[in-house]
């Protein structure tokens, strides 16, 4: 649909409807006007009609949304007569039209901006007119309205999670939910009797299809409509569209227009109560939930003001269910949206019924939802599971498409839920997946091309006593030495989770004093009364503001930056007053002052999107040096007057160690080497990848301990001093001159020869013989700049990963200017070179990381044998 222009569509549409939004406020305000008293009439029919608890806000901001959507409705529904059999429509076009009578003419007045737009309007009638069935109507509305919302009211969308379903997902639901229903129960989706509620309506394209779709006999098409379908929708006008969509596709099928009276317009999550407990739900009893439920987790920003709803007594079911049956440390994801909603359809679904819904897929293999699934395989009988892969955040490559496109990182899966009370429980489980290495196109294909979930070839699942349902966890790993909680490592943690990134990092130490400046003197102003949520002065957080809140002042700190580990081989200097870091978590007691120097490792963390990767760093590790991480430090800072410095590998440790090497003479420098090379032994990780997915590592005693406790002191010091490691010898292409790069000359200016721009390093397309090959890039060859081409690069340089991606590809992603959006903050990583007085930093550093990363393979292909000793194990 991008013909249509959605997206430049969508851009102009904010400003626009922020426009509407001020006229009729100024209408309304002249409160004798007719638009006034015309609203009054207008708002009370929305609540007689919809919801008593509309608001004047909620019914200007949908007038306003409407105003600027309405041709492409008029286009869409053009033909059928909706104000005589539509409530919500008459009283809306009534509004609008006394609108339309009084609205000024000068260039702030719809007139002018629907001009602006009315060539895009026009695409879209010339399109409309020649979608000649169903189906494509509700395509044209699902992109129209996923564009409308995620990108003009953002926020809204942000807060519910709002994200709608391509055509091919809701009708695989569609038919799933009929298969299951005759499978378990022997009745369809069409039988008497069998309500079907859809909680997170939208614009109605579940009831929709579902009218279309055939799963529905025509003889029980009156008595469906008028009684046993249902649906929930908090946006008021995507109610609306959803009202209107539903009654003409039943209008088309019968030729009868009549309103559906099965809509309503309300938050599902705010009625539920205690009191809709099995053998206590509201009449009628549902059978059936299917549906698309909202994935927003909370607000990224304390400027956002925009935090998403609270629901004491569903939270509380999550509570003693998920979160008190889950083995994690932190549980605030279970509270995600779309979570609640599963929670909410268990407890409204009875004794009896079949839940079917798309959702994100870290729901099967994730750390903290080990408790939502050991519930749901005792409050259900039947899972089924269709993993439509996606996820972003790890191998994308192999993940493939985004079903949702640009409306979710995450990735995705259907599930269906089988509850029958007369069966003893744990659930059978079947689990199966779409493919790898797919594009969104072909995933959907396939999911089209499925009858439904009971067809798509599965695996049964017999979950463990952890909750686990993928990568199962080993016992043989429970039996080894735990590396934190006193284990090993004495104390171990998170990283800096800022909340304000692009403010308090940065690779000019002079630049950090600007914005930190800027900041501060905000701040100051704020204490003084002057309340700001501008992004481009100042970032918020629940922290900094409850700091506000106490008038606690935060005069701006003099003492120089300090270093911190940023990214893989990415340091930035970092504003010294750790009051402005909204967590700090472990730095605080291994860095306590800039004045002391540490070194550790940070480890991808339980439940990381990306493979189980570590790196030795020296200083201070963001959260997020690899993905989300913990770091183990070597030492440990306690203040006793000033502070003490204390040895972070336990006095237990030692002990165990020097039990399973008798006569061996092992220190704790010892133990942190070999804790380091054994961490990088590929048998290690391929015998325990299902348990470093869900636990932080545990360690085994292996028989050749000095063997890894020599591998891991090379590795350390390799990765902790790479910016001494000798850069590989590369070619370097200028023009038509190659040269080696260590004699490559700068033309004019060394600073602005060298530089990196805004544009990301690139590799090279690939030759003829390469692309025959499958490959998709000529990965011996890096554009560093407009300028320069590097070559030679040994393809086994991409043979050490950390995390999501290469060492080489880490450098290639974060080394080019940067600029926020929201602050306008511009992290320039050549002013590092600047203030080092080193023009080749950059381009040099790519070159000494390709030789760590060689150095790095060659060290771990000769590690030893992992030969774990018999009968030494440890229960800790």
């Amino acid at each position: 649909m991008t013909t249509l222009g959605w997206e430049g569509w969508a851009r102009d549409v904010a400003a626009i409807a922020a426009a509407h939004v001020t006229r009729i406020r100024g209408l309304l305000a002249q409160t004798r006007s007719a638009p006034a008293r015309q609203f009054e009439v207008f708002l009370a029919d929305l609540r007689g009609t919809l919801n008593d608890s509309i608001t004047a806000d909620e019914a200007i901001d949908t007038l306003a949304q409407h105003l600027v959507t309405r041709p492409v409705f008029e286009a869409l529904f053009d033909g059928y007569d909706l104000v005589t059999t539509n409530p919500v429509a008459a009283a809306m076009e009534r509004m609008l039209a006394t609108l339309d009578e009084h609205g000024p003419s000068d260039e702030h007045g719809p007139a002018v901006e629907n001009e602006t737009l009315e060539s895009f309007y026009a695409a879209v009638r010339r399109r409309v007119r020649g979608v000649d069935n169903a189906e494509g109507r509700q395509r044209i509305l699902v992109e129209l309205y996923d564009q409308f919302f995620s990108v003009a009211f953002r926020r809204v969308a942000d807060r519910l999670g709002i994200v709608y379903t391509p055509i091919e997902i809701v009708d695989f639901i569609l038919r799933s939910a009929d298969a299951v229903l005759r499978r378990e129960f022997g009745q369809g989706l069409t039988d008497e009797g069998v309500h079907i509620l859809d909680g997170f309506a939208g614009t109605g394209t579940f009831l929709v299809r579902l009218l279309q779709s055939g799963l529905i006999r025509p003889a029980d098409l009156a008595r469906k409509y008028a009684r046993e379908l249902h649906g929930n929708e908090i946006l008021l006008l995507a109610h609306h569209i959803a009202g209107v969509n539903i009654q003409t596709t039943y209008t088309d099928l019968t030729g009868r227009p009549e309103h559906f009276p099965g809509l309503v317009l309300t938050d599902t999550f705010q009625p539920w109560h205690r009191s809709w407990q099995p053998g206590h739900l509201p009449s009628p009893p549902i059978t059936v939930i299917v549906g698309n439920p909202p994935y927003s987790v909370g607000q990224t920003s304390a400027n956002d003001n925009n935090a998403n709803e609270r629901y004491p007594d569903l939270d509380e079911e999550i509570r003693r269910t998920y979160a008190d049956r889950s083995t994690a440390t932190n549980k605030n994801s279970l509270y995600n949206s779309y979570i609640r909603a599963i929670r909410w359809a268990s407890l409204r679904i009875g004794d009896r019924g079949v839940i079917a819904f798309v959702t994100p897929n870290g729901l099967l293999d994730g750390n903290s939802t080990d408790g939502l699934r050991k519930s749901l395989a005792d409050e259900f009988t039947t899972i089924h599971v269709f993993d439509l892969g996606g996820d972003q955040k790890g191998d994308w490559r192999r993940e493939g498409g985004k079903i949702f496109g640009a409306g979710s990182q995450v990735g995705i899966c259907v599930i269906v839920l089988v509850r029958d009370r007369t069966r003893v429980p744990p659930a059978s489980v079947h689990y199966g997946r779409v493919g790898d290495y797919l594009d969104r196109e072909a995933k959907l294909a396939r999911v089209a091309a499925a009858e439904d979930i009971l067809t798509v070839a599965s695996t049964a699942i017999v979950p463990n006593s952890q909750g686990d349902w993928l990568n199962q966890r080993s016992d043989t790993f429970l039996a080894y030495l735990a590396l934190g909680g006193g284990g090993i490592f004495e104390r171990h943690g998170r990283g800096y989770e800022t909340g304000r990134d692009v403010w308090v990092y940065g690779s000019s130490a002079a630049g950090l004093r600007d914005v930190m400046g800027r900041a501060t003197q905000t701040y100051a102003g704020v204490l003084d009364g002057h309340a700001t949520n501008d992004e481009s002065l100042i970032k918020w957080t629940v922290t900094l503001r409850s700091l506000a809140k106490r008038r606690v002042p935060l005069p701006y700190d003099e003492r120089p930056p300090v270093r911190a580990t940023y990214r893989p081989f990415c340091p930035q200097w970092m504003y010294a007053d750790q009051r402005w870091i909204h967590r700090p978590g472990v730095v605080a007691s291994t860095f306590p002052t800039p004045d002391h120097h540490n070194h550790g490792f940070v480890l991808t963390g339980v439940s990381s999107h990306a493979p189980f990767s570590l790196l030795a760093v020296q200083g201070r590790p963001d959260l997020h040096v690899l993905d989300t991480g913990q770091y183990f430090a070597r030492w440990r800072y306690e203040k006793v007057g000033g502070y003490r410095r204390i040895d972070n590998i336990t006095d237990g440790a030692l002990g165990r160690f020097r039990a399973a090497y008798p006569g061996e003479e092992i220190t704790k420098d010892d133990i942190f080497f070999y804790v380091y090379g054994l961490l990088h032994s590929p048998a290690y990780r391929e015998a325990h990848a299902a348990d470093l997915k869900k636990m932080l590592p545990r360690i085994p005693f292996a028989a050749d301990f000095h063997g890894f406790v020599d591998a891991g002191r090379r590795l350390s010091d390799l990765h902790l001093g790479y910016e001494s490691a000798t850069p590989y010898p590369l070619q370097a292409t200028v023009g038509n001159v190659t040269s080696p790069l260590a004699t490559l000359s700068p033309t004019g200016d060394p600073y602005a020869f060298f530089a990196v721009s805004d544009r990301k390093m690139r590799f090279a397309r690939p030759t003829a013989e390469q692309r025959a090959a499958g490959a998709k890039q000529d990965r011996a060859t890096i554009h560093y700049n407009d300028r320069i081409v590097l070559t030679g690069i040994p393809s086994d340089a991409y043979d050490y990963p950390l995390g999501s991606r290469s060492a080489i590809e880490w450098v290639i992603d974060r080394y080019r200017v940067r600029t926020d959006r929201d602050s306008g903050i511009v992290n320039d990583p050549n002013d590092w070179s600047r203030e080092a007085g080193n023009p080749r930093h950059i381009i040099d550093l790519l070159a000494r990381v390709v030789t760590v990363s060689l150095t790095t393979t060659e060290i771990i292909r000769t590690l030893p044998d992992l030969d774990i000793l018999p009968g030494v194990v440890d229960q800790t």
